[in-house]
Order: structure tokens, then sequence, then C-alpha cells
């Protein structure tokens, strides 16, 4: 499918980090490895990340192409008990996603998200998140930056 091919570049493993950044304070170390699971029509993301050497989230998450709607969709499935429902298209260097959310945490009320995978080049990406109060301008909430580690 030609636009998956799009996300060709993701396919490998990854690691980085991000400083007080994600509603958190210190280096958050980020591990992230991307495979076509279950299948080709599939990118599926699985990761983790640490503070401190102590794991704080797991997730796991599969983009696909809809031609019908001619959008990226994306699914989340993140350790903190939520899950991430996301529409998404290409914004430049950025495949931009609007969340929507299961089990949505009481303390998201009112906040508009929005995540990003960014390609700053074949070995080096960002991946991340913006949010925005109703009425409100988004804002960068949090990114990662990760380095190739295997292809």
């Amino acid at each position: 499918m030609l636009e998956l091919d799009r996300l060709e570049f993701l396919i490998g493993s990854w690691r980085g980090a991000s400083q007080d950044q994600f509603g958190q304070k210190g280096t958050l170390e980020s591990l992230l490895e991307c495979t076509h699971e279950p299948s080709e029509k599939f990118v599926q993301l699985k990761g983790e990340s640490r503070l401190d050497g102590k794991v704080i989230n797991r997730g796991i998450e599969f983009i696909t192409f809809d031609l019908k709607s001619k959008k990226y969709i994306c699914k989340r499935v993140w350790s903190y008990g939520f899950i991430e429902n996301g529409k998404g298209a290409w914004e430049n260097d950025s495949l931009v996603f609007l969340l929507e959310f299961d089990n949505e945490p009481e303390y998201f009320a009112g906040t508009r998200w929005r995540s990003f995978i960014r390609k700053y080049g074949e070995n080096e990406i960002g991946t991340g998140l913006l949010t925005a109060k109703e009425g409100e301008e988004y804002g960068l909430y949090g990114e990662t930056r990760l380095t190739r580690v295997k292809r």
C-alpha cells in the first residue's frame, strides 16, 4: 500500500530520551521497536519509557491507512490504562494524529490532544504530544528524540 510505504523509515529499533517533558521531571529514556505486524498492512510500534531506570509506561500501537477516509489510523494501548484512537495526515515532515480516548482519565477532561511522529532523517525521529485547552492553540507537551539502533 503506497501510503504505508511512507512509514517504512520507521521499521527497526530505536532508542532515545527526553528531559523534563510529558509531565515528568528528569530524563525519560525510551525504547521503540517498529515492525510490520500482524501483516504488511500495519506498522506496529511497541515501546517503553523509564525514569531513573524504572519502567513508568509501556505501549503498543498499530498504524494503517484507511482508503475510504484517506486518513492514517492509529490505535494505541498504554499501560496507564487508556486507549488512544487517532486519525491523521502528513503535515510537512510529521505524521500528525487528532486523538480521542477510550477509558479517558478524568484529568484529561477539557483537554484536546494531538500526537506526532516526525522524521528528522533516516536514522532520527521524534515522537510526541501536543495539547490544548478548549479555545487555545496547541502547544508541545513533550517530544522524545530517538536514533536508530538497528534496521
